[in-house]
This record gives structure tokens, C-alpha cells and sequence, in this order.
């Protein structure tokens, strides 16, 4: 199942997005596909497919740059009534890692805010260590500082803080 993030911000495996029951029960106007698309689709949903292989030396910049603008145009969709579903194969490495970027980009949170937020909705979540190396660099862009090291993720992770 998908877990929600955020306001209308749902995270989680292709089988969501493929699942009538679960887009029709939580309105979902949007999917965001990462890596891998749905099996089916459902009409008054729209769609965008982003290319990421989840490897650890796969660039996320692109993906990220095409992934906050829709994921912002689909929130202030339907006059800001909008809900969005991020996934990616199982909805652990590369979605996860996509929604974390853009809470660090357009909610202007840390990372380890934002792996904080998303990990307590959705326990599973594990980036690959190369797609965290590159939102610590994001960070580092954006913030100035990294709020997170490797060891403190896996804390996290353990601890569920």
C-alpha cells in the first residue's frame, strides 16, 4: 500500500498506481511514475513518467528538476485540491528519494527532516547510498550545510524517530 507524506502527497510501490481501489478511495488526479509505469491507467488521472534506474550512480538532477514541477502542478491542481502519488517499483529507493528532494526544494526542509517525515509515514524507505550522497549535496546547495550522515540515516531508520 502507499502511505501519505505529506497533504496529498502519497509515496509507494507501482502496484498503488495500478490499483483502482486505492486511486478512486483517496481521489488521486496524479501519478508520478519513476522508473517503471503503472499497468494500468485509470481515465481523469494524469500521468508522467520519469527515467531513473535505482543504482547508486544514477544522476537524480533531472529526474528531480521534472519530478517538483509536477509534483507542484498537480497540488495546486483542481484548485489546490490536487493529490499526487510518487512511486516507483516498491515505493523504497528511488520515489522515496524523489519526494525527500522535494521537500528539501519546495518546503524548504532539511534532509534529515525530510527522511525524518517521510520515514514515519512509510518505515521501509531505504535510498540507495548513491541517491543519498546526492541529496546531501542538494542540501549542501541548498542549505549551505548537510543535516545528515550516513550513520545518523541508519539511525533513523532503526529508530523511527
Amino acid at each position: 500500500a502507499a502511505s501519505l507524506i505529506a497533504p496529498s502527497l502519497y509515496l509507494g510501490p507501482c502496484t498503488a498506481a495500478s490499483s483502482r481501489d486505492f486511486i478512486s478511495s483517496n481521489a488521486v488526479t496524479h501519478i508520478l511514475s519513476i522508473g517503471c509505469s503503472p499497468s494500468k491507467r485509470f481515465e481523469g488521472v494524469t500521468y508522467q513518467r520519469v527515467a531513473l534506474d535505482d543504482s547508486p550512480t544514477s544522476s537524480i538532477t533531472k529526474a528531480c528538476d521534472v519530478a517538483c514541477d509536477f509534483i507542484d502542478d498537480a497540488l495546486n491542481s483542481q484548485q489546490g485540491n490536487g493529490r499526487i502519488l510518487v512511486h516507483c517499483k516498491l515505493g523504497i529507493s528511488r520515489s522515496s528519494t524523489i519526494v525527500a528532494a522535494y521537500l528539501m526544494r519546495r518546503r524548504e526542509m532539511s534532509l534529515r527532516d525530510a527522511l525524518r517525515q517521510i520515514l514515519q509515514a512509510r518505515p521501509q524507505i531505504q535510498p540507495n547510498p548513491g541517491f543519498i550522497l546526492q541529496l546531501k549535496e542538494m542540501e549542501m546547495g541548498l542549505r549551505g550545510e548537510v543535516s545528515l550522515d550516513i550513520v545518523e540515516f541508519s539511525k533513523l531508520q532503526k529508530d523511527r524517530l
